[in-house]
Formats: C-alpha cells, structure tokens, sequence
C-alpha cells in the first residue's frame, strides 16, 4: 500500500481499504507505482510474463485488498495473518 501510495496511485489503493466503490489501477499506472526491480520480483516469483503479472494484478489487487480491510483500515499483522 505504502508503495502504491506513494508512487501517484494514493487515490485509487485508499479507495480499496476505505468504504465505496474501488478504483481501478491500469497496469500501466501499476507497473510505474510499484517499479521495475518490484515487479522483476515478482515475475520471478510467480513465473508470470510481466503482461500477464500487471493485467492480474490491476484486476486483482483492488478486490484482495478490500476484502483484507474490512473495517476501512489496514489491518494489523496479527489480524492479517488470521485473514490469509
């Protein structure tokens, strides 16, 4: 989130944690937030193309985390891990 945040997408991750509809994140706007050793990471991680790696995470990202922030806040580590 910090990284979203900071990287000119604060709008679009707040609107995921707080109430509301979420807005959407274009994998390009993604892939300029979270920068390119981030998403190498990742696509190394995950075996993923990085295509592949920002269209899903555009389209799914959004959804995890409303669905981790209940309460309209970033939840704690003990209370995340009881979510996953």
């Amino acid at each position: 989130m910090k990284q979203l945040q900071q990287g000119g997408q604060s709008e679009a991750a707040n609107s995921w944690v707080g109430p509301g509809q979420n807005k959407p994140v274009s994998p390009g706007d993604l892939a300029k937030a979270l920068g390119a050793d981030q998403i190498e990471g990742l696509t190394s991680q995950s075996g993923l193309s990085r295509d592949e790696l920002l269209n899903g995470l555009s389209q799914y990202l959004p959804k995890v985390i409303d669905h981790l922030t209940p309460d309209g806040r970033l939840p704690t580590e003990d209370e995340l891990s009881g979510r996953l």
